[in-house]
């Protein structure tokens, strides 16, 4: 929702109109270089591939190995439902986001520098500081984003948000191509550092950039969101999220669709192991193929999902995603028909799938949650898809009791449902505001 009122700015007494071209200027690139800064931290860690790796290094289980790529994104909602009252209170957002922000993207440099005094010789301790951690980012981010979400909603203007979204990804995804995934190969590669001192450098990397990306935010002036004079208690807090479920039917619907897109990425791990195992393609082909087309197609496709936020708005950004989860499994099991070339169109697929959240979903909420309530509706929403993200311990299953086409013939379903509840999504410019 665009702001049209002046803004208490982060120095007391000093008042600003939020909607001034220079202000929105500032807050725009402000917000860029955080979200840039953000996102090749998190490329770094990449928290669903180097945890499972790091663990597996040191001798751990398959159960241990799995839960590991699966700790950041079950933590990181945990804390959300429960914060979202005290910020929806406050009238100042900003510095919710800052206060758990910097101990959580400060905490990798001491727990690094004991991974590199402990040495390899104490395989369990290793294991738990560099969990450690990757929880601790997960809470403190988990957070600050319910204040975040706020924050962005109310200091720059749809058009400038879906133009941040798109620029953002696209520079993130090339300087990851360019400079991250060459630094990480070369880190964990023959030619780096001992283990486990390359790890604990490459953490200590990651948390510079998540604190040069903190200190761009603290240049954003925030806009004025202050809390609905009905703004829930912690006492009122579940009976207010009831009654918001039972009357919010367009936020309902949204929470729905998000689940199951979320949920139709259940073979999504397994889809590279088909490349490999049924396929017989080598893993250093199977996996450069994967990274250079997902890369190259969510540079180009953030540039066209913002272009379409901006002038259209999330729900066409949300569709196109949707029809991208169906595509994906239909196009790895016409493997039998195209051979490789059908994998080669699927992790295309998969690019536009993971380029649409940012833009689609995120924003969604940002535009439709009613002023003063961005901080309980982002928290929910991102509480109530927990559930999906625990989906390829299932796939796992349906592989082992039945079979790799099995799990796809699954996973395309459930891609299907969630291009049908797409199309019946709101677009939140247009929807009522109450």
């Amino acid at each position: 929702m665009e702001t049209t009122a002046p803004s208490q700015a982060g120095q007391a007494g000093e008042t600003v109109d939020i909607n001034r071209p220079d202000i929105q200027r500032r807050n725009f690139i402000a917000l860029l270089f955080d979200f840039i800064f953000f996102g090749i931290a998190i490329n770094i860690l990449n928290p669903r591939a180097m945890p499972p790796d790091f663990v597996a290094r040191l001798g751990g289980g398959p159960v241990l190995v799995g839960l590991a790529g699966l700790v950041f994104h079950v933590c990181w909602p945990l804390p959300q439902l429960l914060f979202a009252p005290w910020v929806n209170r406050a009238r100042r957002k900003k510095h919710y986001v800052t206060i758990p922000g910097i101990p959580a993207r400060l905490t990798f440099i001491p727990l690094a520098l004991l991974m590199i005094a402990v040495g390899p010789a104490h395989p369990g301790l290793l294991i738990a500081l560099f969990l450690g951690s990757i929880v601790a980012l997960a809470l403190g981010d988990g957070l600050s984003v319910v204040a975040w979400m706020d924050v962005i909603g109310s200091s720059i203007s749809n058009e400038r948000r879906g133009r941040l979204f798109g620029l953002g990804q696209a520079i993130t995804s090339i300087l990851v191509a360019v400079i991250v995934a060459p630094m990480v190969r070369l880190m964990l590669g023959p030619d780096g550092p001992p283990f486990p001192e390359n790890y604990a450098l490459l953490l200590i990397i990651a948390s510079v950039l998540f604190t040069a990306g903190l200190i761009a935010y603290l240049f954003v002036k925030e806009g004025p969101s202050p809390p609905p004079q009905d703004s829930p208690t912690f006492s009122q807090y579940w009976r207010f999220l009831g009654h918001l479920l039972r009357e919010d039917g367009g936020f309902r619907h949204y929470l729905v669709t998000r689940f199951v897109f979320d949920l139709s990425g259940i073979a999504m791990p397994f889809y590279i192991v088909f490349a490999t195992d049924i396929l017989g393609q080598t893993s250093g082909v199977a996996l450069s193929d994967q990274i250079l087309l997902i890369t190259v197609t969510g540079i180009v496709m953030a540039l066209i999902f913002g272009r379409i936020n901006e002038r259209r708005g999330s729900r066409p950004v949300i569709i196109v995603g949707a029809l991208a989860a169906l595509v994906i499994p239909l196009l790895v099991l016409g493997t039998s028909i195209m051979g490789v070339t059908g994998l080669h169109l699927a992790w295309i697929a998969v690019g536009v799938f993971n380029a649409s959240f940012v833009p689609g979903f995120l924003n969604w909420v940002v535009e439709y949650a009613p002023e003063g309530y961005r901080p309980i509706y982002s928290s929910l929403s991102n509480t109530f898809s927990v559930a999906a993200l625990l989906a390829p311990l299932l796939g796992g299953v349906i592989v082992e009791v039945f079979s790799y086409e099995a799990l796809f013939g699954v996973a395309l379903v459930i891609g299907g449902l969630a291009f049908l509840l797409a199309l019946r999504l709101q677009e939140p410019r247009r929807a009522p505001q109450d």
